[in-house]
């Protein structure tokens, strides 16, 4: 496995996406449709920075769509950093935490936004 240092967080990137279209592979493979048993929810992902651009996830009674853009219908939105995005994914950073410390905004349905993390199992 390829290990190097990520110059912003200064951790291994062992694992993890580094681009959106790795992003979307990630969701699609680790996302557990048991867990998202009639959840009808729009996603948009708005990643700033280097890599960054618009991640849809649409979830519709089990079922997951992932896209370049925003969904067909968006019920919430989530702003953060394109590397910050990724190192939650890598599990190298903590969702929860960039958000009290308002590096991940959350517009929409807050409620809708906190079923998300159940939705995708942990990397592997």
């Amino acid at each position: 496995m390829h290990r190097r240092l990520d110059p912003i967080l200064s951790r291994p990137t062992t694992g993890g996406p580094q681009s959106l279209q790795e992003a979307a592979e990630w969701l699609r493979k680790r996302f557990d449709a048991g867990s998202a048993a009639g959840l009808r929810a729009g996603y948009a992902f708005e990643l700033t920075g280097e890599r960054g651009g618009t991640l849809g996830v649409l979830v519709e009674d089990g079922r997951l769509e992932v896209r370049s853009g925003p969904p067909p219908r968006c019920d919430v939105t989530l702003r953060l950093a394109a590397r910050e995005f990724f190192a939650v994914l890598a599990a190298r950073e903590n969702a929860d935490m960039l958000f009290v410390a308002g590096r991940l905004r959350v517009e929409g349905d807050l409620a809708l936004a906190l079923k998300l993390h159940p939705l995708f199992r942990a990397q592997t």
